[in-house]
């Protein structure tokens, strides 16, 4: 897919510009409607130009001007938006108000310059102009206006037939267009106390409004559906990612939800998923190292012509100077615990503590065993089966997804199941373990545990699990984002600590800390995670994106009653406790 960057989309009057020329065409808009309120300015060449021009021609031209200056108002949130219709419509109509203000005469010399020098802004800048809007959206956009205006208009014409009674002495003083002009506009005018005409002269302005309006957010709408990749395409990314997937979670670029966008060179890709008008990309680009900033940069224009946000989530700490001479913020999420398998072992003190959970784990009969793909022990897999439902009741009833496993009975060829199990053939937990192609290694993706396990089950299952990949040549093993962690003591910002939900996904930090607690026993090296975006006001909208990529098949009104009825029990049982406490005391 190539591309033609043209103007730096980091350019740092891009959006400022595009600021201007919006308010510059709201103003032009303004001064095309308030041309039908005040006098009009003779200057002696506009006199002399047009003096085969009748006075119901130049009315007809003052309605007209009014109806631009209107729509040239409402376009101007378009083109802040950097839409492509949105300026095509502009320019048009800026260049027929210039010619309807002439024809009317009825002008300041101020806003016809104004109006000049609005499409000469806007063929000068014309690149920064776009962002293509969704298509279903647009044409219904189109057709809502005009509709809308036909609606308006005849709505206009049988009012005034119905009520020509109340709006005679009006109609007599203006003519009808007059008339229509100045219902439409914000002008001092009494209108009948009848309260059918009255109504009809309230209502009319709001109807009209509520078209273009309508039309307008429709134009305005950012591209809202992505293509799939085919069969051919799959292949080449699965190719790219085996050779070059240096993230965590490279591997879930393979998913069947995620899109790709290939650099022009062919040589790089990134994986994303579309939520709403946010991009959300899974990882680093997969390539080589001198594609990164191409393709990053590739993207952002292509984001940018199809509106959307930009963000990426889990960016490594080695490209974190790439995203930010693209144009990007970075916002610290955690770090990767990564351990290196030619130095790991169980022996030391740092240790100490996992070799005595996993001996514990050992004395109650638990081992450690081995699948490559599916599990073909039916036993096990219906306990694990049951295993992930419990795991899943307590956690909200939702696998995860995009940069996150789930647990599929089928297996995947190309992940590892660990299995603690005792002499009686119970599953007292589960792992499993997907390929860091480009790093030679392994990542942890699930970890499940029952009800019940032994204890220092978990202890045993990761120590016995680095131990078997190492001696099947895997070079270093991760053991997953440690949300918030601060392990490398990098500077955080205000932001940072403010929107913390964008890391623990509305979890539950407590639980996060544990997380990290129990990772930080492996003695593991800390690599910073980030999250790159590309707009702070953008935040709110990224964070649920976000949230919305990571869960499969739960709402966020399904995930907050969730967290409710979690902190009401909690709070029954602190509650309970405490009252415990209190008869005990008074016994």
């Amino acid at each position: 897919m190539k591309i033609d960057i043209g103007f730096s989309p980091t350019h740092p009057l891009r959006q400022s510009i595009r600021w201007l020329i919006a308010l510059i065409t709201g103003l032009v808009g303004l001064g095309d409607m308030l041309s039908a309120i005040f006098p009009k300015l003779h200057w002696g060449t506009s006199q002399y130009m047009w003096p085969m021009l009748s006075r119901t021609t130049r009315l007809h031209a003052q309605t007209l001007t009014v109806v631009v200056g209107f729509f040239l108002i409402m376009l101007s949130y378009g083109l802040v938006r950097g839409k492509l219709h949105a300026w095509r419509i502009t320019l048009v109509l800026s260049l027929l108000s210039a010619v309807l203000l002439l024809t009317s005469r009825n002008y300041t010399f101020p806003v016809l310059i104004a109006t000049l020098f609005l499409a000469l802004l806007l063929g000068i800048f014309s690149a920064f102009f776009q962002a293509k809007s969704d298509p279903p959206s647009a044409i219904r956009g189109y057709v809502a206006v005009l509709l809308g205006l036909g609606i308006v208009i005849f709505y206009a014409i049988g009012g005034f037939l119905v009520l020509y009674d109340d709006f005679e002495p009006l109609i007599d003083r203006f003519g009808l267009q007059g008339l229509l002009v100045r219902v439409l506009l914000p002008t001092h005018m009494h209108l009948p106390h009848h309260p059918p005409a009255l109504f009809f002269g309230k209502a009319l302005p709001f109807l009209c409004i509520s078209a273009v309006l309508y039309g307008m957010v429709q134009l305005c709408r950012p591209v809202a559906a992505v293509l799939l990749p085919e069969k051919e395409e799959r292949n080449r990314v699965t190719h790219m990612t085996h050779l070059h997937g240096n993230s965590s979670i490279s591997y879930f670029a393979l998913g069947t939800d995620k899109s790709y966008f290939l650099s022009s060179s062919g040589k790089a890709v990134l994986s994303y998923v579309l939520q709403g008008s946010t991009a959300v990309v899974a990882g680093d680009p997969i390539g080589p190292e001198s594609e990164m900033a191409v393709i990053m940069q590739e993207f952002m224009v292509y984001c940018q012509q199809q509106d959307w946000t930009l963000v990426y989530w889990q960016v490594r700490a080695e490209l974190a100077e790439t995203y930010r001479k693209t144009g990007l913020h970075l916002l610290k999420i955690g770090e990767d615990a990564i351990i290196n398998t030619a130095s790991f072992t169980l022996k030391g003190g740092a240790m100490a503590n996992v070799r005595t959970s996993a001996k514990r784990a050992e004395k109650e009969g638990v081992h450690v065993v081995f699948y490559h793909g599916r599990v073909t022990n039916s036993e096990q897999l219906a306990q694990m089966e049951e295993i992930s439902r419990f795991w899943l009741a307590c956690k909200g009833g939702s696998e995860m997804g995009f940069s996150m496993g789930y647990f599929d009975p089928q297996g995947d060829q190309e992940q590892i199941y660990a299995l603690a199990v005792d002499e009686h053939n119970t599953v007292h937990a589960f792992v499993s373990f997907i390929p860091i192609y480009g790093r030679h290694g392994w990542g942890l993706d699930l970890m499940r545990r029952a009800q019940k396990p032994a204890p220092g089950t978990m202890e045993l299952l990761l120590a016995r699990s680095i131990e078997h990949v190492k001696n099947h040549g895997a070079a270093m093993v991760s053991l997953g984002l440690a949300p918030l962690s601060d392990t490398n003591q990098e500077s955080e910002t205000f932001l940072a600590n403010s929107i913390d939900f964008l890391s623990t996904r509305f979890g539950n930090p407590a639980q996060n800390r544990s997380l990290y607690n129990f990772k930080k026993k492996f003695q593991p090296t800390w690599e910073s995670r980030y999250l790159a975006y590309s707009d702070a006001l953008s935040l709110p909208k990224i964070g649920l994106a976000l949230y919305h990529a990571h869960q499969r098949n739960t709402s966020l009104l399904t995930a907050a009653r969730h967290s409710l009825a979690t902190w009401f029990n909690n709070h029954r049982k602190i509650n309970h406790k405490l009252d415990e406490s209190v008869e005990a005391a008074n016994a």
